[in-house]
């Protein structure tokens, strides 16, 4: 049984207990405590000549503070609360003796755990592209602004301080970004929850300061943006004049690689970074009586599940591919960028300008995406735009399922191919009549 105190407990430590307890110092060195009365652990250790207060617990002495006679009350309490947080930690700590690390952990360190946990669990099924864009968030923006914070001193002000200097730190390096950085803070807070999430269940922390909950993210613009049919003609319209000044020898604001790589997007509705910019030259079977580019790791394959899948192209679309320029140490590339061997690096800015040309509200370059799903309803069977935007269909490795259906999917892409380059302008009114999907595809 533990050994009854020799003096009585006090209901609270206060400036009349520190008082007292100099009134009547110890007779010998190791003094004797003044307990609270409940379970807080804090109390007062008197010796002859000096009074502390700090923690008791399992039988060790844990000092917080000097104390002196003549103390307000508001500061006996500062350094009564500095001793109740100690007797707290020293509690969690017996509780869960992984909350130890957590308290002496930084950010930084936090985030080395995280990643390598990261790699080992998913580097299956994560590409290179994903690690690096997640590095970089980590590498530009939150180690900065906490990296030296140890996991305690995270709080969620510093989850809010981190999504409000993000913007900023976007349009500083990146003026032109259309979001104004506000989807950069939304990824820069989904890692930190992400590295917290792991801390949790690593029981390094108690909670999660950075869930949506506590540190609500900006939102987004709506991913359903699409153009209408007047937008379109209007953005053909832009496309026509910049491709004829650059024809004649004219200035243009973008080069005709870049319009022939709109154009591509315009018509098939790929994800225009990973299913067109990045790809290889040899992934694209141009002269093939299925025209197509094959994406051998596309968005959504998930380790043994996985095997890319065919971007079906109409004949514009091979023409264009076709009438890229690539020169000397770019030869390998779909679409060069402007330094020898490295791809064009994505359409974001050459899409505003078309969009401001055009006088449209700005759109991000997904419209593009969602315009191919919209306009395609009527035109092909819903199977085959579920197929040709990558949702449904069978990987490039199931040879049988592209000998059936690989003739119908192609013809199916020309055939939207043909309506969008209608809603463009570039075709006569009277060539851009299309017969009905079931019509069209037994013909």
């Amino acid at each position: 049984m533990p050994r009854t105190p020799s003096r009585p407990r006090v209901p609270r430590i206060n400036p009349a207990v520190v008082k007292d307890a100099f009134r009547k110092p110890a007779t010998s060195e190791a003094g004797y405590y003044v307990l609270e009365k409940g379970k807080t652990l804090v109390c007062l250790r008197v010796r002859k000549t000096s009074v502390h207060i700090g923690v008791r617990h399992q039988s060790r002495w844990h000092s917080v503070a000097a104390l002196h006679a003549d103390m307000s009350v508001q500061e006996v309490e500062d350094v009564r609360m500095s001793a109740l947080q100690l007797a707290r930690q020293l509690q969690d700590g017996e509780g869960l003796p992984s909350l130890a690390r957590g308290r002496s952990m930084t950010l930084a360190q936090l985030h080395q755990e995280f990643m390598a946990d990261l790699k080992e669990t998913r580097g299956d099924v994560l590409s290179n592209n994903t690690l690096k864009n997640y590095a970089d968030v980590w590498r530009l923006y939150l180690l900065p602004a906490a990296g030296r914070l140890t996991l305690p001193r995270l709080t969620v002000e510093v989850a809010r301080q981190i999504k409000r200097e993000v913007p900023a730190l976007v349009l500083k390096n990146r003026p032109e970004s259309s979001s104004g950085g506000r989807y950069m803070a939304n990824a820069a807070l989904q890692q930190l929850y992400a590295a917290l999430d792991f801390a949790y269940r690593m029981e390094w922390v108690t909670r999660n300061v950075a869930s949506a909950r506590l540190v609500p993210r900006y939102e987004k613009r709506r991913s359903e943006d699409f153009l209408d049919a007047e937008a379109y003609a209007a953005v053909g319209q832009v496309l026509r004049d910049l491709e004829t000044r650059l024809a004649q020898g004219k200035e243009s604001p973008l080069s005709l690689r870049t319009l022939l790589a709109l154009r591509v997007a315009i018509y098939t509705g790929v994800r225009h970074r990973s299913e067109l910019l990045w790809t290889q030259l040899s992934w694209c079977r141009l002269d093939d009586a299925v025209p197509r580019i094959g994406i051998p790791r596309a968005k959504g394959d998930r380790g043994s599940q996985g095997g890319g899948r065919w971007i079906f192209l109409g004949p514009d679309a091979v023409r264009c591919l076709k009438a890229i320029e690539r020169p000397i140490g770019s030869e390998h590339l779909t679409v060069p960028g402007d330094k020898p061997g490295r791809p064009l690096f994505r359409l974001n800015e050459a899409w505003t300008v078309i969009l401001r040309a055009a006088n449209l509200s700005p759109v991000p370059v997904k419209a593009l995406r969602h315009g191919f799903s919209t306009h395609s309803v009527g035109i092909i069977a819903s199977e085959h735009r579920a197929q040709l935007m990558g949702h449904q269909g069978r990987p490039m490795t199931d040879t049988v399922y592209l000998h059936r259906h690989g003739p119908d999917l192609g013809r199916a892409a020309a055939l939207v191919e043909h309506h969008l380059r209608g809603l463009l302008g570039d075709l006569p009114k009277d060539r851009a009549q299309i017969s009905p999907f079931a019509q069209a595809l037994g013909a």
